[in-house]
């Protein structure tokens, strides 16, 4: 893959993490400030691209073995991505339990990446 069809991949992948992810806000721990909302879609911002980055130089697919490398290292992204979105919620005082709304909302938004993957790739 070029570069450019991979930024464009990267941008698309983080706007519907974006919409996901403050959907959810919004609908499990009522995040309907402007304020709010910008520090979800910011904590996107922050981390989504560099997970979509990495999925793409392993080649991870929700496809593949879960036992392969590449999933080991899409979880290790991941989960650096939930430290990194709990740290930026703590520190905004977004969510009143901003470890588990960081878990829930990377969660929801994996599952359906994944769902989306393996219907449309």
């Amino acid at each position: 893959m070029t570069a450019l069809p991979a930024l464009a991949l990267i941008c698309c992948t983080c706007m519907a993490t974006i919409a996901v992810e403050l959907g959810l806000a919004a609908l499990l721990f009522g995040v309907h400030d402007r304020r709010a909302a910008a520090v979800v879609a910011l904590a996107q911002v922050v981390t989504n691209p560099v997970v979509e980055l990495g999925c793409l130089l392993v080649g991870w697919s929700p496809s593949l073995p879960v036992a392969s490398p590449a999933w080991a290292i899409m979880l290790a992204l991941e989960l650096a991505a939930v430290a990194v979105e709990a740290w930026i919620y703590r520190e905004t005082d977004v969510f009143e339990r901003p470890v588990m709304a960081s878990v829930v909302l990377n969660l929801a938004s994996f599952a359906i990446g994944c769902v989306a993957g393996l219907i449309f790739v």
